[in-house]
């Protein structure tokens, strides 16, 4: 059941000036400072959710990151490890990361500062509960990122829930996924893009369709990236989320977009149902967010799937232990099976992706979680 309050803002909207871009109504059912799905309270991450994330499936997930990131503080150099997460969710990923440094990497725990972007006041509440009673010495919270930053930016599952503009392509006729109110209901209609930046966007890559098609652009991600590599004075910005190169993303083989809605781990296309009761998401372009981040001198030196991210960092390793007891004890068995869900080449292991940029490190060492390298796959060709 949709939100009555936020159907009549989005409504009176469209009465007083007209049929909005796609992108304006996600943002609204999405983010409304009242009644948006993710401003507003309930369960949202885990089993007991709407979706799960891979730092609530396991601690090893936040456990390896953070051997990840103690390895890239060596490259940033002799400076306190200063960790920045944009969007945390729960904050269970900061715990684990911070858990993990405090016990096998004191002497840098001590100093380290781990800072929290936090945009809603249900997860910014939730992240506090979890964190302020062991780690208040270590944690703090911002409305950006920090300017001038000697650190590690990242994100996970964070790009894919930014507003998007639909398009839909005929032949060499592109028009833009409106939203208006017609017979007491919402309803598409196309009308030409409303920024000619979808057209560059689009021109950029080279995209075409020999049949018609429906496509997503995120916008928002390359400002967001522009934002990072701007804040960013020496260090690595990471970014996980589900995505994939350009050249597969806007594929015949994808002619209906990726767009899709989620309630209670049950998927659907209809975002005019549930509207600020369930989740919306898009699949990353990671190409775009790639030759974005060049353009404020972040790098790009690696990109590969969760699989072959956690793989490089020691997982395997990891789950022998579980592995050799799952028969005989049950929690050993579900140890080992959450690990095992966080590599389901078949799931999270390669819907999943990780890309790494740099920015002013000139040691370049082979960070462990790259030693399966896919960089090549951004190409545009």
């Amino acid at each position: 059941m949709s939100k009555p309050e936020l159907i009549k803002e989005i409504k009176n909207e469209i009465t007083q000036n007209g049929p909005i871009p796609f992108v304006r109504f996600m943002a609204q059912a999405l983010y409304h400072p009242k009644y948006g799905y993710y401003t507003g309270s309930g369960d949202k991450i885990g089993w007991k959710g709407d979706f799960y994330t891979s730092s609530t499936v396991h601690p090893v997930f936040g456990e390896l990151l953070a051997k990840q990131c103690i390895q890239m503080k060596d490259e940033i150099g002799d400076v306190p490890l200063t960790i920045v997460e944009a969007g945390a969710g729960k904050g269970t990923l900061c715990q684990d990361i911070l858990t993990l440094l405090s016990k096998e990497y004191p002497d840098v725990f001590k100093h380290c500062q781990y800072i929290i972007i936090e945009s809603s006041p249900f997860f910014k509440e939730l992240q506090q509960k979890r964190l302020c009673s062991t780690f208040s010495d270590h944690v703090s919270w911002a409305s950006s990122i920090p300017q001038n930053l000697k650190g590690i930016l990242f994100s996970n599952e964070l790009l894919d829930a930014f507003p998007v503009h639909r398009l839909r392509v005929e032949k060499e006729n592109i028009q833009e996924i409106f939203v208006d109110w017609q017979e007491n209901r919402f309803v598409e209609i196309l009308q030409p893009p409303s920024t000619p930046k979808l057209l560059s966007y689009l021109n950029r890559l080279g995209v075409s369709y020999k049949q018609s098609a429906e496509l997503e652009i995120n916008l928002k991600a390359l400002d967001w990236m522009t934002e990072a590599g701007k804040a960013l004075l020496k260090g690595f910005v990471i970014t996980i989320d589900y995505g994939y190169p350009a050249s597969q993303l806007y594929s015949p083989r994808r002619a209906k977009g990726t767009f899709l809605c989620y309630q209670k781990h049950q998927s659907n296309e209809n975002p005019y149902t549930r509207i600020g009761e369930q989740d919306m998401t898009a699949h990353i372009d990671f190409t775009s967010l790639a030759d974005q981040g060049k353009k404020v001198q972040l790098d790009p030196i690696g990109f590969t799937d969760q699989m072959h991210f956690l793989m490089g960092l020691g997982i395997a390793q990891r789950m022998e232990g579980p592995a050799k007891n799952m028969f005989e004890s049950e929690e050993a068995k579900k140890e080992f099976l959450a690990m095992k869900h966080l590599m389901d080449p078949a799931g999270m292991g390669q819907t999943f992706k990780v890309l790494v940029q740099a920015k002013n490190i000139t040691a370049r060492q082979a960070l462990d979680g790259l030693q399966y390298n896919a960089l090549s796959l951004l190409n545009q060709a």
